[in-house]
C-alpha cells in the first residue's frame, strides 16, 4: 500500500474513534485537529522507519508482534484518555491513543496484503 491509502485508512479510523468519544472531543477546543494529525504521522511512520527500498521492506516495524502491541498500546491510552476526560479537558494520552491507532491502522491494512506481515 502507498501513503495515500495509509493516510486515507488511518484518517478514516480516526472519524471512527472520534465517533464514539465524540462527547469528549467536543469539548475540547480543535482537538479532533490534532487528532487526526496524531492519526496521519502513526499511519505514515512505520513506512518511514522502514522504507520500502525493496518488495521485502518489512521487518520488526511491521510484525505480527507490534501489531499486538499497538493493539494494548491504543486500548490502554484510550482508556487513560477517557478517565482522564472527566477530570479535567485535555489529555495527552488522547493524542497518543491517536498515533497508536493510525499506526495500528497501518498494519492492520498491510497485513491483508498478500504478503502479510512477518512474525
Amino acid at each position: 500500500m502507498n501513503s495515500r491509502e495509509h493516510i486515507f485508512i488511518g484518517v478514516f479510523a480516526f472519524f471512527v474513534y472520534a465517533y464514539f468519544i465524540g462527547n469528549i472531543v467536543s469539548s475540547i477546543n480543535n482537538a479532533w485537529i490534532w487528532g487526526v494529525g496524531a492519526a496521519v504521522i502513526g499511519s505514515i511512520i512505520p513506512d518511514i522507519i522502514e522504507p520500502a527500498t525493496s518488495f521485502r521492506h518489512r521487518g520488526l516495524f511491521h510484525s505480527v508482534g507490534v501489531l499486538v502491541a499497538m493493539i494494548l498500546l491504543f486500548g490502554s491510552t484510550a482508556l487513560i484518555a477517557l478517565v482522564i476526560a472527566f477530570f479535567s479537558e485535555f489529555s495527552g494520552f488522547y493524542l497518543v491513543s491517536c498515533f497508536f491507532l493510525g499506526y495500528l491502522f497501518h498494519l492492520l491494512a498491510d497485513s491483508i496484503t498478500p504478503m502479510g506481515l512477518p512474525r
